[in-house]
């Protein structure tokens, strides 16, 4: 029996040691990168890579593992052929993908992932995309790895499994069963509540450094179990002319800009996002059972330019952020987010700002690896970035990190002294998601059900936000400062009945750089943030294609948002819901019109388009 066990771990750390010296194979192939790498980068490409590397090594252990589990119950030479087969065929094609991957960098500029399946359609210009690469080199390469390889298979197999002894059937079968179970600890990539994905490994500034840390071969199987190389947009509804003038009508841009600025302040005030999480339109001026879930928000919404008519794009914090830091539409299938080399080739507001002499900073109480958030904040140039690793684990509060309260207490303590520079920085809460353990005395809506206990949490995230806005006001930098007050996406409770309320965000301007009040009725998105942003400001936002501009006499009125493979579009007063799968509508208003149908589907099949296309 120990020599099975044995071999079990001996087998996993083949395929671990392999994956390190395929991660050295890249790095020599691309020298004149990694020779710009700091030893403390190089190191920690192979430090921050190996978990992903033992992610992968678990998954293509999973099948040996079973089959060595009741090998005493198959003949030894079927046992042993059918092992070191499977093994055999595995390192022929995770090399070739190791290999591919190496010129793939070279020409994209980014890790192998699916995409190049689609050259396999049209074979002549799969050639004519890899003719001019150095293929006798890639060939040689693939054969000397392959040779070296397969030698340590036939070595570890065969010659380890000689030595193997009778063991009784009943002892051996549970341990391995127990130890097949566990491989899901490396494959998840340890105990926290982020899963796997390419943010786990990112740890460096360096952007050569965080993808070199990434696996090729788990790449390329993520990207094509999520369909992330399909390019045939399954949203196809009207003809591209009809789709082009249809957006044009859409995009209009009418009246002049409100300036909502003070004279007083500087030229370039700081910015503050304040992004609440699951913080839902639906609780806004409502009381349940006489009390009001978010009292501070209520009073602070008197101060600045309220918008009552907001939506998020989608239904989930990582689609938030790109809608509201890129001004990027969400997806109803697909999150952008978690495909970084369609993220790179977005907008941010934080290279705008970096452009204009601002330092930026992201502060979260959560892991940043969670939806693979932590790529898109390298990407995006992130000075700084603050989240559950900057504090000790007794300040681990909550099942996702630490509290509103210290998150927003890290801010405060950061920014206590006079900077040379305005910042722009960006705060995302968490205490309001689910399970909704918040550290009130006493709860203010009784009852353990869903609804009170998430009606509790937004009322401690509004009493933490209130007296970090307090706290504010007595700083030096509050009278040059907009801060920008937004949920990340709605949330289905409390249960009104109309899906397109689940949508329903509410959406504030305040600060001391922010001169007078209004509340706002017209129907706005968390995309149209970034685009109003700069143009308030006066920086550039060209790039900023799918926003509109919040703050101008006469406003678009309309809103977007994806869901579950569909979408839902709100203008003025009229909402329509389609299903994609089904091409049926869910929810129509009784004044809906044939042209609000036409253009709710040319955003659809305009964005993924788009989204495609990155």
């Amino acid at each position: 029996m120990r020599e099975r066990i044995q071999f079990l771990f001996i087998y996993f750390g083949f395929w671990v040691v392999y994956f390190l010296c395929a991660r050295l194979v890249f790095l020599g192939y691309h020298i004149d990168q990694t020779k710009l790498l700091t030893l403390e980068m190089l190191a920690g490409t192979f430090w921050n890579g190996i978990r992903m590397d033992m992610s992968m090594a678990g998954y293509l252990s999973i099948i040996p593992f079973l089959w060595i589990s009741f090998s005493n119950f198959i003949k030894k030479s079927i046992f042993e052929s059918s092992l070191f087969g499977y093994t055999l065929v595995m390192v022929f094609v995770l090399t070739l993908i190791i290999v591919i991957d190496l010129e793939v960098f070279n020409v994209w500029d980014y890790r192998l992932d699916a995409t190049p399946l689609n050259y396999l359609k049209t074979p002549r210009e799969a050639w004519a995309s890899v003719s001019a690469s150095p293929i006798l080199r890639l060939m040689l390469s693939y054969i000397l790895l392959l040779i070296v390889a397969s030698y340590f298979v036939y070595r570890i197999i065969a010659n380890k499994m000689n030595s193997w002894n009778f063991t009784k059937k009943w002892r051996f079968i549970p341990w391995a069963l127990l130890l097949t179970a566990a491989l899901i600890i490396p494959i998840r990539g340890g105990f926290g509540i982020a899963p796997m994905n390419q943010s786990t490994v990112y740890f460096s500034n360096n952007n050569f450094a965080n993808i070199s840390a990434v696996n090729a071969c788990w790449n390329f199987f993520s990207s094509l179990v999520n369909n992330t190389y399909d390019k045939v947009n399954p949203y196809t509804y009207l003809p591209k002319d009809e789709i082009e003038q249809n957006l044009r009508k859409l995009y209009k841009t009418e009246g002049s800009p409100i300036d909502i600025l003070s004279k007083d302040r500087p030229s370039k005030p700081n910015v503050l996002i304040v992004a609440l999480e699951s913080f839902t339109g639906k609780v806004v001026d409502k009381t349940f059972n006489g009390k009001e879930v978010t009292p501070n928000f209520n009073k602070l919404k008197k101060e600045g330019y309220y918008f009552s008519n907001a939506y998020a794009s989608g239904d989930r914090t990582d689609k938030g952020l790109v809608a509201i830091l890129s001004g990027y539409p969400a997806q109803p299938t697909q999150s952008i987010i978690k495909e970084p080399a369609k993220t790179q080739k977005l907008p941010i507001l934080t290279k705008n700002f970096l452009q204009e002499g601002y330092s930026t900073e992201f502060y979260y109480g959560g892991e940043t690896e969670f939806a693979n958030i932590k790529s898109y904040l390298f990407a995006a140039d992130f000075e700084q970035i603050v989240d559950l690793n900057n504090f000790p684990e007794e300040l681990y509060q909550t099942k996702w990190g630490v509290h509103d309260e210290v998150i927003f207490d890290k801010f405060l303590s950061n920014h206590q002294y006079v900077r040379k520079d305005p910042f722009f920085s960006t705060l995302l809460t968490i205490s309001s998601h689910e399970p909704f353990d918040v550290p009130l005395d006493s709860a203010i809506f009784e009852g353990d059900d869903e609804e009170n206990l998430y009606l509790n949490s937004l009322y401690y995230a509004d009493q933490e936000f209130g007296r970090f806005i307090n706290s504010a006001k007595t700083q030096s930098w509050w009278d040059n400062t907009i801060i920008i007050v937004v949920g990340d996406h709605g949330h289905r409770l409390p249960e009104t009945g109309l899906k397109a309320d689940n949508f329903k965000i509410p959406i504030l301007w305040t600060g001391g750089a922010i001169k007078g009040s209004r509340q706002i009725n017209d129907v706005v998105s968390q995309t149209d943030i970034a685009t109003s942003l700069l143009r308030t400001l006066g920086f550039d936002n060209k790039e900023y294609n799918w926003g509109k501009d919040m703050f101008r006499t006469q406003l678009a009125n309309w809103a977007f948002f994806s869901f579950n493979d569909g979408f839902g579009f709100v203008r003025n007063d009229r909402k329509i819901l389609f299903d994609n799968i089904g091409k049926k509508e869910i929810f129509i208003s009784e004044n809906i019109s044939d042209e609000d149908r036409k253009l709710s589907k040319s955003l659809q099949q305009k964005y993924f388009q788009d989204y495609l296309d990155k």
